[in-house]
């Protein structure tokens, strides 16, 4: 048998360092796929921020028919970002007269040109055009603009009673995220 002697000249890559470069290179790449997989490679657009105030009537004096009293739903944009409304969802929760608990989806409103107040229609008569039909694309929400209508169109109320309570959410459907929620009190 014959030995062999280690000579200077030779060189060679312990078994150690090659798996600690074999654990890097795996800690690299789980890190690239983790990061697709998590969405941190996303561009998604943002979900704006906005707040709201609803008040819904149980009977409400409508000037612009004379003074005939009906349920009347007002929202007002309090402050944020103006929202194209085709981009929003409103989503109402209330207990009906039996204390079952009803859930409603109002996204668009139909688009006849009303008078002032009707209760078959969720529009604005403020900001920059009249006649902004929530839903419509192009039909932005601003703050301070007013959107009116009647709680039996928007939230499936037909007769809302004075002292009940109604769950609105405003949902930003490209994300279905809840960008605003409030328990409403029947005025």
């Amino acid at each position: 048998m014959t030995k062999r002697a280690f000579h200077e000249k030779e060189s060679g890559v312990s078994p150690v360092i090659g798996v600690m470069l074999m654990l890097v290179v795996t800690i690299i790449i789980a890190a690239v796929v983790s990061g697709f997989a998590s969405g941190l490679t996303d561009s998604s657009t943002d979900t704006p921020v906005a707040t709201f105030e609803f008040k819904v009537y149980s009977a409400y004096v409508i000037a612009s028919t004379n003074g005939d009293i009906a349920p009347y739903v007002e929202a007002t944009m309090k402050g944020g970002e103006a929202i194209d409304t085709a981009d929003l969802k409103i989503v109402s929760y209330h207990e009906d007269e039996n204390g079952t608990l009803c859930s409603y989806e109002f996204t668009k409103s139909v688009v006849t040109r009303p008078a002032h107040y009707t209760p078959n229609a969720f529009l604005s008569f403020t900001g920059t055009s009249t006649d902004n039909f929530f839903g419509e694309t192009g039909c932005y929400w601003h703050t301070g603009e007013k959107f009116t209508g009647g709680p039996g169109y928007l939230l499936n109320v037909a007769h809302p009673q004075a002292g009940k309570k109604i769950e609105i959410n405003m949902v930003y459907e490209p994300s279905n995220t809840i960008i605003w929620s409030d328990e409403v009190t029947v005025i």
